[in-house]
């Protein structure tokens, strides 16, 4: 049976393919903005680890290798997603602002924040090779100087989402950086009024809705310590700061991962409404986890000249078509897809003549 006639086919639909989906449209938050903010200093150059292939590897490097992976990720799940990239304590500016040691990257053709292309990938891959001639390194705060790059970094990335409301739309940004005091050479009363307005940059922007996560980027001889200023700045406390140190030490390929995994979008199956009592109910929403590969369409070409074959009309002959699915692990064929389900409460109906099942 073709799997567009399968009745339990729609559930794995995403919410943009479904019918329904537009009345979910102005109460969910169905799309999401991320301005990517990675650190240019030249810490982020010297500081090496080993790779997957135990080679070395910059943790400038690093952030960029994260970025093109969830860039890639979008594309595949046909996201509307919109994002921008920018890079701060650099020696060029370009910016909306026209602030100091932040460079926003972006297509000569396109937004500052805008959807995930094929050429953007390209050109973002091969800016490593040209960033050191083109955008330049550069120390963030340093003695003597009133610059700071940090704070005018989250006012553009607070610029970059100012469109779209809040209420539709997730917007984050995501701060690649392996400096864990920012305003570490500074001293007395300079260095506390650089740090707070910095954190107070950051307030205004979580007030307007925008979540700041950051991504620490440690060395295997030097930890990430949250305490010198970012505790803060993403205002962490208790046991959030006790795990967030945890994982903190992992390997940084598990950051490809997390943020891979965010940009998955979500598929609704069904609303579900228990009533607990008269007045009182609860209202869940139960999503897909797991979805079907769909084949894609096939092009019949010519043996000989590998040439797409044009279609023709065929009275007399019938041509059927058959599919099997191998396992990839053991070789055997797929009878069967498999069904996962989770048992909410176990009913005894032969037993119980009136049953309490909840009402759905």
């Amino acid at each position: 049976m073709d799997m567009e006639d399968d009745p339990d086919y729609d559930i794995f639909r995403d919410e943009d393919e479904d019918p329904d989906a537009q009345l979910h449209t102005e109460n969910d938050s169905n799309k999401e903005y991320v301005v990517y903010l990675v650190d240019a200093s030249p810490k982020m150059f010297t500081t090496t680890c080993l790779s997957e292939n135990q080679d070395p590897e910059t943790h400038f490097q690093i952030a960029l290798s994260c970025i093109s992976l969830s860039l890639k990720a979008q594309i595949i799940n046909k996201s509307y997603d919109q994002v921008s990239i920018c890079f701060f304590n650099t020696r060029e500016k370009k910016n909306l602002q026209d602030l100091n040691g932040v460079y926003a990257f972006h297509l000569p053709e396109g937004d500052y924040l805008d959807r995930p292309t094929a050429r953007l990938i390209k050109e973002f891959d091969n800016l490593q090779d040209s960033f050191s001639k083109n955008i330049g390194s550069h120390h963030g705060v340093l003695p003597g100087s009133r610059e700071n790059p940090l704070y005018n970094a989250i006012w553009v990335a607070q610029a970059l989402l100012r469109k779209g409301s809040a209420k539709t739309v997730n917007k984050r940004i995501l701060l690649f950086t392996n400096e864990d005091d920012p305003f570490g050479c500074l001293k007395g009363a300079i260095k506390s009024d650089m740090t707070r307005t910095t954190l107070q940059r950051a307030k205004d922007a979580q007030d307007l809705g925008i979540t700041i996560e950051l991504l620490p980027l440690s060395s295997p001889d030097e930890m990430f310590d949250l305490s010198k200023f970012y505790v803060d700045l993403i205002g962490l406390e208790g046991d959030d700061l006790v795990s967030f140190m945890a994982l903190a030490g992992n390997r940084l390929e598990d950051m490809k991962d997390q943020l891979r995994k965010r940009m998955f979008t979500k598929r609704r199956v069904k609303k579900f409404k228990f009533t607990i009592v008269d007045g009182l109910s609860i209202e869940l929403n139960s999503y897909a986890l797991i979805r079907p590969t769909v084949p894609g369409s096939i092009t019949w070409l010519d043996s000989i000249t590998n040439r797409p074959l044009k279609k023709m009309i065929v009275t007399s002959l019938v041509v059927q078509s058959e599919r099997t699915f191998i396992c990839a692990d053991t070789g055997a064929l797929v009878e069967e897809s498999t069904r996962r389900f989770h048992p909410y409460k176990k009913l005894d109906l032969e037993n119980d003549s009136n049953p309490k099942v909840p009402s759905v």
